[in-house]
């Protein structure tokens, strides 16, 4: 008989806050790139790709879409769309009437022509902007959306997710700042400094779809623009 290992979130409350209080505070995430000076006067985001390429996160949007890949089985079929369209909602609280609806993005980029060969993430993106009237685009890619095998309170594989966002000047091609978010959700025990995470999250298991959600969240709480 088959035995497989069940993961839950355990340990005793007082520890845990005994611990917290002895940390105290906890190191923010990665530090975004980019200058502070450019003015954003509309802004579309750009469907996400779905694949990486070479070492780091910007590497995946100078390569051809071509040469992106990814594992099948690391990505849910819709999550491309899924994150747009947590980044559109961000965006739009952020920026109201200045970032274009998601219609009118998604019918541009169906009309333009594209060589898959040939075409950059960041070309395409570039001239979706142009052909938007934007000054500015976000661009994301993501190449790891795994959901997880349970429930909320015991999982047999906990949900895992990874993705990049990038801000481009559409006038030039500049991209003026770049995030990445990447994580496996781990119990409290496992990872006693994800804590204040844990707590934010509701303290469960989460699926692909939150922990991305809480993810995009991150990524834009240090947006500088």
């Amino acid at each position: 008989m088959k035995i497989r290992k069940i993961r839950t979130f355990g340990g005793s409350l007082w520890i845990i806050l005994a611990v917290l209080f002895a940390l105290g505070s906890f190191p923010a995430g990665a530090a975004e790139t980019g200058p502070v000076s450019f003015e954003i006067q509309r802004i579309g985001v750009m469907p996400f790709f779905k694949g990486s390429f070479g070492s780091d996160i910007t590497s995946s949007i100078n390569c051809p879409v071509c040469e992106l890949t990814f594992n099948p089985e690391d990505l849910a079929p819709d999550c491309d769309r899924t994150l747009t369209g947590f980044a559109q909602d961000l965006l739009q609280v952020r920026y109201g009437d200045k970032l274009i609806p998601m219609l009118d993005v998604m019918r541009a980029y169906r009309q333009m022509p594209k060589d898959e060969f040939k075409d950059t993430p960041l070309d395409l993106t570039q001239r979706l902007g142009k052909a938007l009237s934007a000054n500015a685009m976000i661009l994301g890619t993501v190449w790891r959306y795994r959901d997880r095998m349970g429930g909320a309170r015991a999982v047999q594989r906990p949900a895992s997710v990874a993705f990049a966002v990038h801000l481009v000047e559409v006038e030039t091609g500049n991209v003026l700042w770049s995030k990445a978010f990447a994580e496996t959700q781990r119990s409290l025990s496992e990872n006693i400094l994800s804590a204040p995470d844990f707590f934010a999250r509701g303290a469960k298991w989460l699926t692909a779809d939150e922990l991305a959600r809480f993810g995009m969240g991150d990524i834009f709480k240090g947006f500088p623009y």
